[in-house]
C-alpha cells in the first residue's frame, strides 16, 4: 500500500497485509517488515483491514520490527483485528515501543 495525501504531503509508506501472520510464517513475516522497514523515511503504516489471523508471535514480531526502528519513526497499524488490539493493550504502553494504532 502506498497511499498519497490529497494535500500534497509526502506519501505514506507501507503495505497492506493478508492472511495469516503466526508462528508458521512469523520468519518471512519478520523479514518483510525489515526490509519494508529499511526501505521507509518515516512512519510506516501497514493497513491489516485484510489480516485473517494473527497469533501473540505475530504482534510480537510487530512490536520487535517497530523498536527498530529508529528514534521518533513509528509503526502506524491501521484497521487491526480487535483481538490483536487486545493483545497490543495487554503488552503496555505500545507508543513507547514504537507503535501507533490509527
Amino acid at each position: 500500500m502506498a497511499d498519497h495525501d490529497p494535500t500534497g504531503a509526502i506519501p505514506r509508506q507501507g503495505a497492506r497485509i493478508s492472511g495469516h501472520a503466526d508462528l508458521t510464517n512469523r520468519p518471512d513475516f519478520e523479514q518483510f517488515l525489515l526490509a519494508l522497514c529499511r526501505q521507509a523515511e518515516g512512519d510506516v503504516h501497514l493497513d491489516l483491514a485484510e489480516l485473517d489471523f494473527i497469533d501473540i508471535s505475530g504482534v510480537i514480531t510487530l512490536v520487535r520490527v517497530a523498536e527498530s526502528l529508529p528514534a521518533g519513526r513509528h509503526l502506524v497499524l491501521h484497521n487491526p483485528p480487535p483481538a490483536m488490539r487486545r493483545i497490543l493493550e495487554l503488552l503496555g504502553p505500545t507508543s513507547e515501543q514504537g507503535v501507533l494504532i490509527d
